[in-house]
């Protein structure tokens, strides 16, 4: 991703993110515009990928998302409605998270934060689809807050312990 791009990108997240966490019971009569933007965008950046990579197979995935986030769109601020397509996204989303996890442990990478993660993530999506109502409705736009906020700084802290790990030690010189 060009770097203009990542920068653009993570200052919006964290605005976005910081403004649903700060003001989540102001947000929640807004959450399928909200969360249908959100979808939306994640959904055409993996649609733009999957093309820059040549990756096809990976198309439908991209495209059932832009559906749910039309979904979201036209589904009249009807919390339950918001409640049971975002459950779905969340489950979906996760899933593919999770496959990662499971191969990078095949790997040998360290994956249980990935794990404990998804697990949660699709529980919480699940909760939603079950029981869709404002008590979880708003216990997820808090979490989708905190959530644009670590998905763009976790792996900006990631490649800058990269970055620390690979300068020269001075003290080892001497």
């Amino acid at each position: 991703m060009p770097k203009a791009l990542k920068i653009t990108k993570t200052i919006l997240y964290i605005a976005t993110g910081t403004l649903i966490f700060v003001f989540f019971w102001k947000m929640l009569p807004y959450a399928a515009f909200l969360v249908g933007g959100v979808v939306l965008i994640y959904a055409l950046e993996e649609l733009v990928f999957c093309i820059l990579r040549r990756q096809f197979a990976a198309l439908a995935e991209s495209l059932i998302q832009i559906i749910l986030a039309v979904l979201l769109f036209f589904s009249n601020g009807d919390l339950a409605k918001v409640c049971v397509i975002w459950g779905v996204w969340g489950i979906i989303r996760e899933s593919r998270e999770l496959t990662h996890a499971l191969v990078n442990i095949k790997k040998r990478r360290l994956a249980i934060w990935d794990i404990i993660e998804s697990v949660v993530v699709i529980s919480l999506s699940v909760t939603m689809i079950l029981s869709p109502n404002e008590h979880h409705a708003t216990v997820h736009l808090v979490l989708l807050g905190i959530e644009l906020i670590l998905e763009v700084t976790f792996p900006w802290l990631e490649e800058l312990l990269a970055v620390r790990k690979t300068k020269p030690d001075k003290s080892a010189k001497q």
